[in-house]
């Protein structure tokens, strides 16, 4: 029996003792030049993709300009014909499914236990590329039969749009992921030996490329903290740095005079490629321009500013440090490029209120995040893997503790049917009631939504009614729905109101600007909210009440409500143009976002924390 066991423990200490062995060896390893091209091979490929995601966003800001004009009723119709980008020999001249299947006849030359993960990866990379240019030529289709003039608001093209936006993002995390993946493949072996000057420089380089993409990544996620001030600071460092060491970075490389692939040349173009970026970064921080666009300066500054000077269409520092180890023959992992991001456009309609709006399905959103942690691509077993995944692992948990149903319930987003954590509310309706309003998707829709929003309003908000047609009246003064009483009594005004007569829409805001003043909530969300059917012409002196509401210190906003069957562009421009007097809001109204838009209205100022 012992020596039974004593011959299991040896044969035990020598398998461990040949496991060891075999990690050390691999430590020791170095990759051969055929591995590194190997490597290379998918972020050539991955590249070629950016490149043509880059030249398709251009199609797709195009349409959306389109479609939104058209939903608009500035334009009477849409024009697109697809250009085939990814067989233009003007774009590329090696189609990017030409290089896919080296990516496959290479893949031996990569250690056979890191070859998954990659293979994997770049398999998705093909998939969304692929749907990304079949949506364009579903696009295409749309447009060229006509079916969009079928299409009530282009609710279907918009789908596509939606759907083409997810993609950029989820091609985004794509390669940032697989190039992460190549980068810990290489880790895992011995750095390359210092053997020549070409080695040297590029070793140089590679910092500032790093900290090229940390600036770019944050402004891309409109990063304004202290994280992007120390990046950017670094990013200067590492220019200065550079700059200062020229000579001797440079040293020993050979020069071809009044060529671009000269060293110095492409020194001194990453450098100024470089400055840019930190210039951008700079003027980010200080004082952004693209503002009052339609979406935030750092959705403009990443796809103009950064990528002109990061990806190839301003031959940026990814496209010459590429250039740099390919014209070299370095052994050395290429960059990635970044695609562009592309958000959708949404015109003023309510089909379209509810892709603002965030999403409050927490169950659903839980149960995904769940599957993708169980899903997951299994990545090798390195210890820096290891490292990593639990990190990301420990994000997925305190995510989900942020997006617990029970943190929803008490710290309610706005769209939640819920006013828990935002200020206390002084709203003020003042209702058109003049024969026009009769209509069922009208006065009626919107008793529906008052009677809603009564179930949510609590001890501390007050609600008043005044109507107008003739005359300006108030039918229910400021009055807290915290008893059931009160409620009731709320409820039996609301119901007896009718539609009559003409109305006089200055002499209704008059008296809703007055009645409001006097019963004003500091910090509160003092609004009126007007609802009417029509234009209508306002006096100077109400437009001064209005802006001096606007101004003051718990200022006065004014939120219009537009109920008609069909937004008239005329109608909209003035009403629109008169809420912006008063900080308000202008909502078009129908039965599909009535009772949603006005918990929103309950919701725009949030409750100050002591």
């Amino acid at each position: 029996m012992k020596e039974t066991l004593l011959y299991k423990k040896i044969i035990f200490h020598f398998l461990v003792f040949c496991f060891c062995l075999t990690s050390v060896q691999a430590q020791n390893q170095r990759l051969s030049k055929s591995t590194y091209q190997a490597l290379n091979n998918y972020i050539v490929y991955s590249n070629e993709v950016s490149h043509a995601l880059n030249l398709m966003y251009f199609d797709f800001l195009h349409i959306n300009d389109q479609f939104y004009q058209f939903v608009e009723d500035s334009i009477d119709q849409v024009v697109y014909k697809k250009d085939n980008i990814l067989t233009n020999p003007d774009y590329f001249p090696v189609y990017p499914r030409d290089l896919y299947p080296k990516i496959l006849n290479n893949n031996i030359y990569i250690p056979y236990d890191k070859r998954g993960a990659p293979l994997q990866l770049i398999g998705k990379v093909v998939n969304v590329l692929k749907e990304i240019n079949d949506t364009r030529t579903l696009l295409a289709r749309y447009v060229e039969t006509g079916d969009y003039q079928k299409d009530t608001n282009l609710v279907q093209g918009f789908k596509w749009l939606r759907r083409v936006e997810v993609l950029y993002y989820d091609m985004f995390t794509l390669q940032e992921k697989l190039h992460w993946n190549l980068t810990s493949i290489i880790q895992t072996y011995n750095s390359p030996q210092i053997d020549s000057n070409a080695l040297r420089a590029t070793q140089e380089f590679q910092p500032l490329i790093k900290q090229t993409k940390l600036v770019i990544k944050a402004i891309r996620a409109g990063d304004t903290s202290s994280s992007l001030n120390y990046n950017h600071l670094k990013l200067k460092e590492f220019i200065r740095s550079l700059e200062a060491r020229k000579g001797s970075i440079l040293s020993g490389l050979k020069k071809t005079p009044n060529s671009l692939k000269s060293p110095e040349k492409r020194f001194e173009r990453i450098i100024n490629r470089a400055e840019n970026i930190s210039q951008a970064a700079a003027e980010y921080k200080n004082s952004p321009k693209y503002q009052d666009l339609d979406f935030k300066p750092s959705y403009y500054y990443y796809n103009i500013d950064l990528l002109n000077n990061y990806n190839r269409s301003g031959d940026g520092v990814a496209t010459l440090f590429n250039k740099f180890i390919n014209d070299n023959d370095v052994y050395w992992l290429y960059e990635h490029e970044m695609p562009h991001m592309f958000e959708v456009l949404y015109p003023n309609v309510p089909e379209y209120e509810a892709y603002k709006l965030p999403d409050i399905d927490i169950e659903a959103i839980i149960a995904q995040k769940l599957r993708e942690k169980y899903v997951e691509d299994s990545i090798a077993d390195a210890t820096s893997d290891r490292i990593a995944q639990i990190k990301r692992d420990s994000a997925i948990y305190a995510q989900e503790l942020l997006d617990s149903i029970e943190y929803r319930k008490n710290n309610p987003q706005v769209g939640d049917m819920n006013l828990n954590g935002f200020a206390t509310n002084n709203l003020v309706f003042l209702l058109d009631i003049s024969s026009s309003m009769k209509d069922t998707n009208k006065l009626p829709l919107l008793k529906e939504a008052l009677v809603q929003l009564l179930d949510l309003m609590r001890e501390e908000d007050n609600i008043t009614l005044i109507t107008y047609s003739g005359k300006a009246e108030v039918v229910l003064s400021p009055t807290s729905v915290s008893s059931e009483a009160n409620k009731q009594q709320v409820l039996s005004i609301i119901d007896q109101l009718s539609s009559e007569g003409s109305s006089d829409a200055n002499k209704g805001i008059l008296l809703a600007y007055k009645t409001i003043q006097e019963s004003m909530i500091k910090n509160g969300n003092n609004r009126v909210i007007m609802a009417t059917d029509g234009a209508f012409s306002v006096t100077s002196r109400v437009k001064k009440i209005i802006k001096r509401g606007a101004k003051e210190k718990d200022p006065i906003r004014l939120s219009i409500f537009y109920f008609s069957k069909k937004e008239y562009s005329h109608h909209k421009e003035l009403l629109e143009s008169l809420s912006k007097i008063g900080s308000g809001k202008y909502r078009y109204i129908q039965k599909e976002n009535a009772k949603k838009i006005l918990v929103t209205e309950a919701q725009e100022v949030r409750q100050k924390k002591n």
